[in-house]
């Protein structure tokens, strides 16, 4: 069942022409910084710092802290005044761009349409902009994020991975607390927005042709953004859809992605709440971080290696204390589980596709080790959303 929709902005949601669009914009942008400080020239390391981004695949760092250390060797400013320029420039003369640009009027009514019905609808934009150049695009959609109560709007500063990866995918999954087989990206780029959602394993809906391009990859839907606002308000195209199959290329970026949405949740808890129990008897968030550690060590990890190893082994959780057991702080659980997720990804890396299917035991199930890893997936974002719902902050 579609808990999810996931909307992309340029030439989705507001109508831009890209192409046309980012030729203007980096035209103003180089214009801009030339005059406000008087040094040419930061155009090239600009780009080449954005494709720094669109490279980068580690769960670790943000797209931000990716793109001003690309950026860093070509300015002669700090990270706060560079921060303050770029603010001013998106105040003043990104606000031109305007013009370029028209509201697309099935949008707006399609976003309320499904926030009234409880879907968790998401701004999948590329996370190359700061958050003040979407919130300007989505004002000029006519969708402004003080009117309506996005989820999740992906920004330069709140994510770690970008499109066309899989893994930008799933970190907005974990980030949201659904599953791929729960969602749908809507999109007009086959190559940013369709194959790479298509590949973690949601549904897609292509809005930039009629018919899809021949190949492996099969979208749900195709048509304008108008059809698929009518489809989904007026014929309930979303509650016939069918899930993904599961497969063993979705499970890195699966692991990975939830990494990633752990730690950006994890970056906006304030730090009074990290030990505060929401009730008696439930863990605090610093808590619920020292358990995603604990089992990925005592058991995660060695379960893959005896699935690997030994022929249908049992599995047990025994060597999971009853209690989470923390060695440290909550920065260093978290970045102990960061460094052993991480460890685990390098592990399945390795296998082949025959191993993916050896089986085990769990509980009276028989399982396969496909099938096992999927469920780490599954354990992070119930437990991610255990510490929003502890914060009671929507991120």
């Amino acid at each position: 069942m579609i808990k999810a929709v996931l909307l992309d902005l340029d030439d989705t949601l507001l109508t831009n022409p890209t192409p046309q669009f980012v030729e203007r914009y980096l035209g103003t942008l180089d214009h801009y910084l030339a005059e406000t400080l008087g040094v040419p020239g930061l155009l090239k390391p600009l780009i080449e710092s954005t494709r720094a981004v669109q490279t980068s695949q580690d769960p670790l760092r943000t797209n931000f802290d990716t793109f001003f250390a690309a950026m860093t060797p070509a300015l002669t400013m700090g990270r706060a005044k560079f921060d303050r320029v770029v603010e001013a420039f998106y105040q003043t003369a990104y606000t031109t761009l305007r013009e370029h640009t028209a509201v697309r009027p099935a949008a707006r009514r399609l976003v309320e349409w499904l926030l009234e019905r409880g879907y968790r609808v998401v701004v999948a934009t590329n996370p190359f902009f700061p958050r003040v150049a979407i919130e300007q695009r989505l004002a000029w959609a006519g969708v402004p994020v003080d009117e309506v109560g996005f989820d999740l709007v992906t920004s330069l500063e709140n994510m770690h991975f970008s499109k066309p990866h899989p893994q930008y995918y799933e970190e907005i999954l974990a980030r949201v607390g659904v599953l791929a087989d729960e969602a749908i990206m809507v999109g007009d780029d086959w190559g940013n927005d369709i194959t790479p959602a298509w590949r973690a394993g949601l549904n897609t809906y292509w809005t930039g042709g009629d018919t899809a391009p021949a190949g492996e990859i099969v979208p749900d839907g195709c048509g304008p953004f108008e059809d698929f606002a009518r489809l989904v308000e007026h014929e309930g195209w979303l509650d016939h859809l069918a899930p993904r199959p599961l497969e063993p290329a979705q499970i890195i970026p699966r692991l990975s992605g939830s990494l990633a949405g752990l730690l950006g949740i994890a970056a906006e808890v304030p730090a009074a709440a990290w030990e505060t129990r929401p009730a008696e008897g439930e863990w605090s968030p610093g808590e619920v971080i020292c358990h995603l550690d604990n089992v990925e060590r005592l058991l995660y990890q060695p379960w893959i290696a005896r699935i690997c190893q030994e022929d249908n082994p049992l599995l047990t959780v025994d060597a999971l204390p009853p209690a989470p057991a923390c060695s440290g702080d909550v920065t260093a659980a978290l970045a102990d589980f960061g460094a052993a997720r991480l460890e685990t990804i390098a592990f399945l890396a390795g296998l082949d596709s025959d191993t993916w299917q050896r089986p085990a035991r769990f509980k009276g199930e028989d399982i396969t080790l496909l099938i096992r890893c999927d469920r780490i997936a599954h354990h992070d974002r119930n437990h991610i959303g255990q510490i929003r719902a502890a914060v009671g902050t929507s991120f």
